[in-house]
Parts: C-alpha cells; sequence; structure tokens
C-alpha cells in the first residue's frame, strides 16, 4: 500500500482550476472560462476498479487517448493474478460508446515468474496505474507504475514491496521496457536499503528522464529514482544529511524542471512527512558522479500538512525558468482545507515564496490533493495550472494568475455540475493535448472512487479588438453644433472593430451597446453628453454588425454636449460593451460536436472597451494650479457687535458673510462646502455673483450671505460654522491656508430671574393664655406648635430658556447662639416635580424649656418684659436653618414654586420675654455657571425676604395679681404711716387749731361789715 496512502472517498469532490501567467506577482483570476462542462465526454471503467485513479492524455499519430489507471482493476490478461490493477486506453474520436480497453503489457501470469537471479514477483494486489507519466514529444513513451509489486524470492523471510515501472511505447503496443530501480541482487531484508521502497508511487517523464519516487527505502526515509534512457544511466542520492532522517517519505510526489537554467534539467522530490512539517527538494543530476546533489529546499507551515505530496513546476512568468508549486493537502486551520504555495524561480535554482493558495477554505476539502500543467487553455499566451480540492463539498475552482492582463476572476468547475455520481473529482489531472483537434488543449479529470473519468473541451476564443476615437478635448467656450436653433458643443465618436482568433469562424456577428459618460451613468448621475439621431436624442446606442475575420468596420456617432455642465473636470468616458451574436458553426460531428467559440475574457466583470475626452483648459502655469481665499464673519440680528457670544433665544437669525476669490489659474467645478452645527437650521444662501460657469475665472471674487435658525437648545460649547473650499483643478501646498475658514460664537443661555415669596399665617399669638386648640401637637408631645406655610416662587423672564438653577432659603431657627431649634421641617415639594431639595433635619424636635418657679423671678419678668426682637439670617451670629432647591428646566416666562411646611416650637418662644418676635427669612435664586447661563446685568432681584411675626400675649398667673395686690396694700399703708410721723415731725399735729378757726371768722365777718358801709354811701 502506498505509504502514508491517499485518503478514502469523502463528501463531494470539486476541481480547482489555475492559470499562470507572465510577471513576477501573482494574482488571483480565471483561466477555465473557455472550458465546456456541458459538452463533457465521460469515460467508465470497471466498479470498484478505482479507475480514474491517475490519467493521462496521450497522442500517437493524429489518434488521441485518454490512458486511466485503475490500480485495484482485474486484468483479462492476467486472470490466475489477484486485482493487479491495470491501465486502461480510451480513444477520443471513433468511439462513440465511449468504451475503454485494457492495456498488454505482457506481464507475467502466475506468481513467481523469474525476474532477475534473486527475483521472483507477485503481481496480486501491486496497483499497476497508481501512477501515468509522459514524455513531452510527440512519439513520447508512457510510464506505468505498480508502487505495491512484490519481490518473493526470499518470502521464507521477507517479502520485499520493490515496486515496478513500465515504458510503453507511443503507439501502445506491447513491446514495452520493464523497470524494477530498487531491485539489487542478494539483498533481502525488508526496511533496509531498498528492501520496502515501493518506487513507482509517484512518475514523471521527460525527454531523456525517467524520475520515480520511492517513499519506503531507508526505513521510509525515501529516495528519488532517476533513469536516464539515453545511457542507462541510474542516478543515486547519497546526500546523508536528507538520509539519515527517517520516515520523511521522500519521492511521495516527483516533478522535474528548469529550475538552474532554461537548458538544463532538475528533479523535485516531495518528502511529506520530513521534520513533520513536510519539504521539497530540488536536485541536480551529476554525471560524472551519477548521484543527485540538493541545490534548493522549502519547508511547509504546519506539521501533519503533507506539504510536498503534490508538485507541479510550470514556467509561470515566461522567463524560460521553471516556477514550482507545493500542494499541502491536509494543511488545517480547522481541518484538512489543504494550501498550495507558489514559488517563482530567481534563476540559479533560487526560488522564492511568492504566493499562498487556500482555496476556499472549505472543510476537509483537501485543496492542493493534486496539481497538473494545462498548457494554454485560452491561448492567452500564458500557461495554465490545475489544482485538485476533490473531498471539497462546493466544488470551487481558483485561479493561480502571474500578471497578464485581465485576470481578477474566479470559476467555479465542480463534477457534480458535470454528472451527480461523480466521486473524488479532482483525484488525478492531466492536461496541456488538444484532444478534440480544435487547436486548444482540454483538461482530463479523474473521478476513481465512481470509477469514472472526465474529458473537457477547450472553447475557441475569439479575441475583439475595439478602438472608440475621440477628441483629445472639448472646448466648452467655442460651440461648434447647433440642437435646433440653439449652439451647443458637440464632438465626433467613431467605433471600430474586428476580432482574431485560433480556429475561430470566419464571420461573426457581435453586438454592442456603446455609452456616453458610462462613469457618470454609473453612479446614477445624468451624463453631461448624449448622442444625436434623427428625431431623438440617448445616453446609449445599440448595434449589431456581421464582421469577418481580422477586417475591421467603424460606426461613427455625433454626441452633443449638455448645456450648462458643471463638472468639467472630470473626463468623459465612453464605453463600448460587446457579445458575440450568432455565427455558423461549421459541420456538426455526432461524436465531437463543434463548440461555440467564446470571447475572451477580460479584467472586470463587463466585457468592454473604453476610452476617455476631456474639458479643454486655458491655464497660465504649467500645474494649472487655482489659489482660492475664503473670508467670512458672522452677523447676529439685533445684538450688539461687542456682545462676546450669542443667548440662545434672543437672536432669532444670524448670517454668515463670505467671499471667495481666485487669485490663481481658472478653478473648475469650484464649490464651498460648508458644516454648522446640527441644532442649525438652513434657510438658504444669498449669492450676489454667480462663482462663474463653467469656472471661476482668474482675479475674481464672488460674495454671498448664508442666513441659518438658531436653536433654543444646545449640546456644545460653541457654535462652529466649517468651511472648505475646493476646486477640480490643483492647488499648490503653500496656498491651501487660506482654503478653510472656520468661525465659532459662544453658545450661552441669557435670562433675567427672580423670586417672590409669601408665608402663612404672617402673624400668630402665642402664650400661656392661648387656648391650645390653636396649635398642633405632635403624637404624645407637649409641644405645641405654630403650622407655617411658605411659598416661594421662582420666574424666568427669558429671554433663554433656563436649564437649571439654585435656590438657597435661609430661616431663623434659633433664639440665640446657645439655644436649640425652633423649627421641624415637615415638607419641601417644587412644582411639577421637576427639582428636589435638601435640608439638615431637627435631631429634637420636641423641647420645653426648663424655667425656675420663683415668684420674685416670675413678677419681675412681668414688669421688664421688652417690646420686639427681630431674627434676621443677614445679621451675623444669627443662627439659621438652610434649605437648598436644585431647579430643573425653566422656560422663558415660565415659573416654578417651591412649597415648604414647617411647624414652630411655640414653647421655646414662650421662654423669650419679648412682645414680639419678627422672624426675617431670606431666598435667593441662583444660576448655574456650568450650564453657560448668564444672568442679565440690572434685572430682576434675585433675592427676597419673606418675614413673619409672633406675638407674645405675656398675662400674669392669678396667684401673682393676688401677690401684687398685697404687696400693693402693704407698700401703700408703708407709705401713709411715714407720711404720717413725717408731718408729726414737723409739728403739724401742734397748731392751734381752734384760735385760728375764731381768728378767721371775725375777719370774714370784719370784711362783710365794711362792705356794706361802703355801697349804703
Amino acid at each position: 500500500m502506498r505509504a502514508g496512502g491517499r485518503r478514502g472517498p469523502g463528501g463531494l469532490q470539486a476541481l480547482l482550476v489555475a492559470l499562470g501567467a507572465a510577471a513576477a506577482a501573482l494574482a488571483l483570476g480565471a483561466a477555465a472560462y473557455n472550458l465546456a462542462p456541458e459538452r463533457a465526454v465521460l469515460f467508465q471503467g470497471p466498479p470498484g476498479s478505482f479507475f480514474g485513479y491517475a490519467v493521462l492524455q496521450h497522442f500517437h499519430d493524429n489518434t488521441r487517448w485518454v490512458l486511466v489507471g485503475a490500480p485495484k482493476a482485474d486484468s483479462k490478461f492476467s486472470t490466475s493474478v489477484k486485482s493487479p490493477g491495470a491501465v486502461f486506453k480510451c480513444r477520443v474520436h471513433t468511439n462513440p460508446d465511449r468504451r475503454c480497453t485494457e492495456l498488454d503489457m505482457a506481464r507475467g501470469k502466475s506468481r513467481g515468474t523469474s525476474c532477475g537471479k534473486t527475483c521472483r514477483e507477485d503481481r496480486d494486489d501491486e496497483w499497476m496505474g497508481v501512477s501515468l507519466a509522459r514524455q513531452p514529444r510527440a512519439d513520447g513513451q508512457v510510464l506505468a507504475c505498480a508502487h505495491r509489486w512484490k519481490n518473493i524470492y526470499y518470502e521464507t523471510d521477507y517479502i520485499l514491496p520493490h515496486g515496478f515501472c513500465y515504458v510503453i511505447p507511443a503507439n501502445l503496443q506491447t513491446k514495452g521496457r520493464t523497470l524494477i530501480p530498487c531491485y539489487e541482487e542478494y539483498k533481502k531484508k525488508y526496511g533496509e536499503e531498498h528492501g520496502s521502497c515501493q518506487a513507482g508511487i509517484a512518475g514523471f517523464f521527460t525527454s531523456e528522464l525517467v524520475v520515480m519516487g520511492a517513499p519506503g527505502s531507508f526505513y521510509w526515509t525515501g529516495t528519488v529514482k532517476v533513469l536516464n534512457l539515453t545511457d542507462n544511466m541510474y542516478f543515486k542520492l547519497s546526500d546523508e544529511a536528507i538520509m539519515n532522517r527517517r520516515y520523511t517519505y521522500l519521492g511521495y510526489a516527483v516533478t522535474a524542471g528548469h529550475f538552474t537554467q532554461p537548458t538544463s534539467m532538475e528533479v523535485v522530490g516531495g518528502a511529506p512527512r520530513d521534520e513533520g512539517i513536510g519539504k521539497v527538494y530540488i536536485f541536480r543530476a551529476d554525471r560524472r558522479s551519477a548521484s543527485l546533489v540538493k541545490i534548493f529546499q522549502a519547508s511547509g507551515r504546519k506539521m501533519g500538512s503533507y506539504f510536498g505530496s503534490s508538485l507541479c513546476a510550470v514556467d509561470l512568468n515566461a522567463d524560460g525558468l521553471s516556477d514550482l508549486l507545493v500542494g499541502a493537502p491536509m494543511f488545517s486551520e480547522i481541518r484538512d482545507e489543504g494550501q498550495v504555495t507558489v514559488y517563482i524561480n530567481r534563476g540559479n535554482g533560487a526560488l522564492e515564496e511568492q504566493l499562498v493558495l487556500n482555496g476556499d477554505g472549505s472543510y476537509n476539502a483537501h485543496f492542493g490533493e493534486s496539481i497538473a500543467a494545462l498548457g494554454d487553455l485560452d491561448d492567452d499566451g500564458f500557461p495554465d495550472v490545475a489544482v485538485g480540492a476533490p473531498e471539497e463539498n462546493d466544488f470551487y475552482s481558483m485561479v493561480i494568475c502571474g500578471g497578464s492582463p485581465g485576470c481578477l476572476r474566479s470559476d467555479k468547475l465542480s463534477g457534480q455540475q458535470i454528472n451527480p455520481m461523480l466521486r473524488m473529482f479532482g483525484q488525478s489531472i492531466s492536461g496541456g493535448v488538444d484532444m478534440d483537434g480544435n487547436g486548444y488543449p482540454d483538461v482530463t479529470i479523474g473521478a476513481f472512487m465512481s470509477d469514472h473519468v472526465v474529458l473537457l473541451r477547450a472553447r475557441p476564443v475569439i479575441t475583439v479588438d475595439v478602438s472608440i476615437f475621440l477628441p483629445a478635448s472639448i472646448n466648452i467656450t467655442a460651440p461648434q453644433c447647433y440642437d435646433g436653433q440653439q449652439l451647443v458643443n458637440c464632438l465626433n465618436v467613431t467605433v471600430c472593430l474586428r476580432f482574431s482568433g485560433k480556429h475561430v469562424p470566419g464571420e461573426i456577428g457581435l453586438n454592442y451597446v456603446l455609452t456616453a459618460d458610462v462613469t457618470k451613468k454609473e453612479k446614477g448621475q445624468q451624463p453631461r453628453v448624449y448622442f444625436v439621431s434623427p428625431g431623438e436624442t440617448m445616453g446609449q446606442v445599440s448595434e449589431k454588425m456581421q464582421l469577418s475575420y481580422m477586417a475591421e468596420k467603424c460606426e461613427r456617432y455625433q454626441a452633443h454636449v449638455k448645456r450648462r455642465v458643471k463638472d468639467v473636470i472630470n473626463p468623459i468616458v465612453f464605453e463600448a460593451a460587446y457579445s458575440l451574436g450568432d455565427h455558423v458553426m461549421g459541420t456538426e460531428e455526432k461524436e465531437l460536436p463543434p463548440l461555440r467559440p467564446i470571447l475572451r475574457w477580460k479584467k472586470g466583470q463587463k466585457i468592454a472597451q473604453k476610452n476617455q475626452t476631456v474639458f479643454e483648459r486655458n491655464c497660465r502655469s504649467e500645474d494649472c494650479a487655482a489659489d482660492l481665499k475664503l473670508q467670512g464673519r458672522l452677523l447676529l440680528s439685533g445684538i450688539d457687535a461687542d456682545t462676546p457670544y450669542l443667548a440662545l433665544g434672543a437672536v432669532k437669525n444670524l448670517s454668515l458673510n463670505i467671499s471667495i476669490s481666485n487669485l490663481g489659474d481658472d478653478a473648475y467645478d469650484a464649490n464651498v462646502s460648508f458644516n454648522v452645527s446640527r441644532e442649525l437650521f438652513f434657510i438658504n444662501m444669498w449669492q450676489k455673483e454667480e462663482m462663474g460657469f463653467p469656472f471661476m475665472r482668474s482675479k475674481t471674487k464672488v460674495r454671498g450671505r448664508l442666513p441659518s435658525f438658531v436653536p433654543l437648545q444646545m449640546q456644545q460649547q460653541h457654535d462652529h460654522f466649517s468651511f472648505l473650499q475646493t476646486s477640480g483643478n490643483i492647488e499648490r501646498s503653500d496656498s491651501l491656508h487660506d482654503n478653510t475658514l472656520i468661525l465659532s460664537v459662544p453658545l450661552v443661555h441669557e435670562v433675567d430671574t427672580s423670586i417672590a415669596g409669601v408665608v402663612s399665617p404672617a402673624s400668630f399669638v402665642y402664650g400661656e393664655s392661648i387656648e391650645m386648640s390653636n396649635f398642633i401637637q405632635l403624637e404624645d408631645w407637649e409641644c405645641q406648635f405654630q403650622p407655617l406655610n411658605i411659598t416661594l416662587q421662582v420666574y424666568n423672564t427669558g429671554p433663554s430658556t433656563l436649564p437649571g438653577s439654585l435656590v438657597n432659603f435661609w430661616i431663623p431657627d434659633r433664639l440665640s447662639a446657645g439655644d436649640v431649634e425652633m423649627f421641624l421641617i415637615q415638607e419641601v415639594m417644587v412644582g411639577q416635580e421637576k427639582g428636589n431639595c435638601s435640608f439638615q433635619k431637627n435631631p429634637t424636635q420636641c423641647i420645653i424649656p426648663q424655667e425656675q418657679e420663683n415668684i420674685f423671678h416670675t413678677i419681675f419678668a412681668f414688669f421688664t418684659k421688652s417690646g420686639r426682637k427681630v431674627l434676621d439670617c443677614s445679621r451675623a451670629g444669627t443662627p439659621c436653618l438652610s434649605i437648598q432647591c436644585n431647579l430643573g428646566t425653566l422656560a422663558k416666562e415660565e415659573s416654578r414654586s417651591i412649597d415648604i411646611y414647617m411647624l414652630l416650637n411655640t414653647e421655646i418662644l414662650k421662654k423669650d420675654s419679648s412682645s414680639v418676635i419678627q422672624f426675617v427669612t431670606r431666598a435667593r435664586v441662583k444660576v448655574d455657571a456650568s450650564l453657560r447661563v448668564v444672568e442679565i446685568p440690572n434685572g430682576n432681584p434675585e433675592e427676597i425676604m419673606v418675614v413673619f411675626e409672633a406675638l407674645h400675649n405675656l398675662e400674669p398667673r392669678g396667684y401673682v395679681v393676688g401677690w401684687i395686690i398685697a404687696i400693693s396694700l402693704l407698700v401703700g399703708i408703708l407709705i401713709f404711716l411715714l407720711l404720717a410721723v413725717l408731718l408729726w415731725k414737723m409739728g403739724f399735729f401742734r397748731r392751734r387749731y381752734k384760735e385760728i378757726i375764731e381768728a378767721e371768722k371775725n375777719r370774714k365777718e370784719n370784711e362783710d361789715s365794711w362792705d356794706w358801709v361802703q355801697k349804703s354811701q
């Protein structure tokens, strides 16, 4: 069995076709476009014979054959041998039934036939046809091998699988030559030297050399057996560095090519298990020493990839030297996707890795299982290469391309597309021979798990030469044609076509579509030119014509340039897309009818030819450079020019005055692009002068105004206006600095906030004599609380929306610095729930001050009580309770209320002897500068006082009144007694009151008598 043998069937199969082209760089493209899978020729072999494991295209005289290896077939020429395998020949012509017959190699028909002094052969399961190769010449011989052929001379000790090859004459007759390259007389030990070499697992044939791979030699180190047929000399590999490594499987794949010089021939051997990653060696055949000398080696990338299990030498870049493709079908990212590495020959056997192909990366595809040179499939002058991926499910194909024009396309070529029963399609590939006589090489592919071989024929390829003749330029300042009564610019367009090709019909039908300004059309834009025909205008014209071989035919058209064309800088491209029409196929054959020709594939998706012309430009400088300059300023309606910001809501619109000037050559396709904030809305553009058509003239200036709405909200700190002036022609780098203009203005919220407040009740009475029902008691507390409700109103006059504000409210909370807190805040509510407030709660909500029950102290307090006490938070040292509220957005002319519900502990007030306690609370609204808010100076007040009074009803208690009366009587009596004693001391009580009274009485009587006498007189 083959060392590291081929993997068995798996899923569906695929063939990947690759094209090699002439240039140093490689790319991906297509070469299978002219194969005709719908006209495939199928050959079928004996069931289970592995018919198609190896395939070979062969010709002799005028007869074409497909040779097929079937390594598990029974041989009708050796009926006594168990499944020795066979090589079948399948005639291409005059074979309507697609029959294949076995080649008679005149082999031994029984076990033990002598083959040397110490050689007797055993052909059971020898796998004849495991590899096939052909000499590359007209009378080329064929090499067929059976790598499991055995020498049983020492069968009691060892059975030696030497391997066997047979050189078949070009006429496929029986007189061939037997090759047993590993047989050596009296060598009998298995494994040592060539005891298990399995020669012929791979084979290659040059004009002189027969190259056979022997991977089992030297304990599966392997070797390459090379025989020169001219002098019957074998070349021996004796490189110790290579031979000392066991189990490398050198010889698993072989090929040969011109690697040092175009006239030399070097041999290549693959060792897929060398150091686990696989290697490839190139050897020079040294005739003097009859040995193979290593001149180059390359290594794989990944362990177990089987790098070197398939090889192909082909000149991809037409330099006369062979390049090399190396397969690694078990290269895995997930599992056995496969890989092919392309090496380009730099001369003298020095190869450089140029490209790695991964196929489609399909799971278990084994891309690179086989690689074969196909010759020039499409007659483009470059060789083509096929890569098999026999276990890929999706049947993809890929192309290696070496630089030929138009090689960037890939095609699919699937076995299922040809016949759903095909399995392991692409395991073997052969090409390079014109099998149907149409002058193009064809491709043969084996599908051994279904015992089928497929011959794919190549279509003749027609090369169409299309020329589009246009004027060098269009002078749009000087119209030459008439469109009705109007002068227009025009141009003449001429299309000329002819065709050529190998083995193509003498006359063909050709269809073409000529499109004007195709680049504009592809972008969905209106074309700048149109064709004119009697009665109509159109953007494209369609024609059908008959062409004779190599005879040019031309058609002429007139095209008009549209008026007011703005884009005069980009070229006008005309495209002629063409396709084959009807043509005569020639005499039909029943077996191999001629294939319809196909147009040569070109780069891109469309088979077309393009040409272009430009608008004429008149420039003073060599580089035709414009010199544009952009200037501008902002205008804010109704705002002082010195205002450093823009207030939202204060300005209905703003404008930008811009001016554009051109100091250089005419600026073609000059335009101004501008970017503004998303919150600004464009109105229109007022332009005083046009920028010029079709270009902005040198030494000209254009002015314009750009008005925009101003938003009611903002997302950024500045409103930016960015302008960029450009033109279609170049502008020198040192003059680009003034092509960009950036204007910006800070955006702020300008507001005029005010605050007002009321309190309910504005005054209340407290004292010992006031009924308890006038107050509130909480839970089981003895404290009597006076409820108070203070309402603050914050108002925004505008002109902008207030995004946020802070309100601080202060209320005196203690009678003096050392006293306890008087107020208990119950709730603070912000209107519409658009805000939140915070404050410090009173930890001791009910406190009744303790007093000394001293009658004299009470009486003293009654007589010494004061009038009014004022508690004001603006005064230094006054303890106050602070409430802070953060308010949400407040629109222009909108207000927001804050309701404060609180209780005042009157028990604390009773401690004070004042008749009236006045509470002066203060509230202040403040805007948040971080939100870019500005208060209008000298506007409404932002601070307010809210005042309420507590009236103390200080009536004395009952027992105090009694004491006051008693003490008053006692004091009166004491005063009376004191006065009496004083009068007594002064003698008041010692005077003669009786004599005084009598004397006074006599005096009055005398006065009365005198008054009478006077009257009587």
